[in-house]
């Protein structure tokens, strides 16, 4: 019986290797190549550049796989959903990042601090466009939605899960990655799909309620 559940999370699990694949178009929209717009608001002027937050920046990938791999344990379900809407959201964001292309202008680095360095290798490793909506601001709050959503997540796990993707969010803005619009349309684009893919799963449910209590 342990083995059959552990394979049965070992398969799960294995199909966030879509997230993976997904992120192989992301590069090739990576580039300026459409016109790229600025969206800045007035909002994002009174935003500090503050480089030590690089660090929960790029710790977005291990955060992700271990907050969707706690999800997968405890609710299965909820795992799946949360990983379709992450990669519908990806399709959409990278039909924007086609038709629509933005960036963010950075600011001009100086000295020579661990923060300084590491925002120096964030901006070296990723050019600034496909930036509205955000994915990293995108996948920390379907992450921390999923866990919301969950009967099964203790509520010390959902606070500490919310934590790290709000610091995650607040760290797209606060290394001037990201701007106020593209943390707000990854939330509203994650939320939208999310709440449909949620009540897609209830139509589904009550229909075959129904089918059963036909044949019975």
């Amino acid at each position: 019986m342990f083995l059959r559940k552990y394979k049965t999370y070992l398969l799960s699990l294995s199909l966030m290797v879509t997230l993976l694949l997904m992120g192989l178009v992301y590069k090739s929209l990576n580039n300026g190549t459409g016109g790229a717009r600025v969206l800045n608001s007035p909002v994002d002027g009174l935003i500090p550049l503050v480089p030590w937050m690089s660090l929960p920046y790029l710790g977005w990938y291990p955060f992700i796989f271990a907050a969707m791999a706690y999800l997968c344990l405890r609710d299965t379900r909820l795992y799946l959903r949360v990983l379709l809407a992450m990669n519908i959201c990806l399709c959409v964001c990278y039909l924007i990042y086609a038709h629509f292309q933005t960036t963010v202008p950075r600011p001009v680095l100086s000295g020579s601090g661990l923060g300084t360095r590491l925002l120096r290798y964030v901006y070296s490793e990723d050019r600034p466009y496909n930036c509205f909506p955000s994915i990293h601001a995108l996948h920390s709050y379907l992450v921390m939605r999923g866990v919301w959503a969950s009967r099964s997540v203790r509520r010390r796990y959902k606070l500490l899960i919310s934590a790290g993707s709000i610091t995650i969010i607040a760290s797209t803005l606060l290394i001037k990655q990201h701007v106020i619009y593209d943390a707000a349309a990854a939330a509203l684009l994650g939320e939208t799909v999310f709440m449909l893919l949620g009540g897609i799963w209830i139509y589904k449910r009550r229909q075959l309620t129904k089918w059963r209590q036909r044949i019975n």
